[in-house]
């Protein structure tokens, strides 16, 4: 049985059992009383990754998963001809940034944002995220990611979702959800990303990097080392 600790209500909820064989290696994303996972590789064909692609679970409740809409960008309009060469679509970067998810795929198709509370996808963005992987929240607008531009170095960004009314306001007349990401300078001793960034509180995140003590064609998992760093946001405030 594999339980989801509630850490606002101290309380152990049942994992639904759904995403067990639906998602091989789901995107999980937690916002308030509720989790959501995301499939980090869509699939047309039944199996692992098949449709529905996105859920999201009730840490409140002991109710099943709800099925959410999928991103635009996951193939869930294809026409006869293209099931028999689907494209091979992947999670390249994402970021919870208040009440809005964002999130590019490896293919240059700009950015996408789902609001939590009205359960809808919208385009932001012509242009892909900057980073790779997860943008870890450092609190106050600023997160922690890899560099696309600079070879997956970690780099701190600011990132703000703009709601309607306060967008951009497009020829029709209609407003839409807008985005400001902004690299911010950092002056450090050197972050080492690691495969996997984890928050730890505001200002506060770690890096762990998976090796294999046997690097080689029959390297097991098994005999991996497990390298942690921990880092804390130092901010300097100058006088003129």
């Amino acid at each position: 049985m594999n339980l989801i600790d509630n850490p606002v209500t101290s309380k152990e909820v049942q994992w639904s059992p759904l995403l067990d064989w639906r998602l091989a290696h789901p995107i999980l994303i937690p916002h308030g009383s509720k989790l959501f996972a995301l499939s980090r590789s869509p699939s047309v064909f039944l199996g692992a990754d098949f449709m529905p692609w996105f859920f999201s679970f009730d840490l409140d409740k002991t109710a099943g998963c709800r099925s959410l809409p999928p991103p635009p960008f996951f193939p869930c309009r294809l026409n006869p001809l293209e099931y028999r060469d689907p494209p091979e679509v992947r999670v390249a970067a994402y970021a919870l940034v208040g009440s809005h998810i964002l999130l590019s795929v490896q293919q240059d198709r700009g950015t996408c944002a789902f609001d939590v509370d009205a359960r809808k996808w919208e385009m932001v963005d012509g242009r892909n995220l900057p980073f790779a992987g997860q943008a870890v929240p450092l609190g106050g607008h600023r997160f922690v990611a890899c560099s696309r531009a600079s070879g997956g170095a970690a780099a701190v960004y600011r990132i703000e979702v703009f709601p309607a009314g306060q967008g951009t306001t497009k020829p029709t007349g209609r407003t839409e959800l807008s985005i400001s990401i902004i690299e911010l300078p950092v002056e450090s001793k050197g972050i080492v990303p690691g495969q996997l960034l984890c928050a730890m509180g505001i200002g506060r995140f770690s890096s762990f990097d998976i090796r294999s003590v046997d690097p080689g064609p029959e390297a097991k998992l098994d005999k991996a080392r497990i390298v942690h760093r921990s880092y804390s946001l130092v901010v300097i405030r100058l006088s003129w």
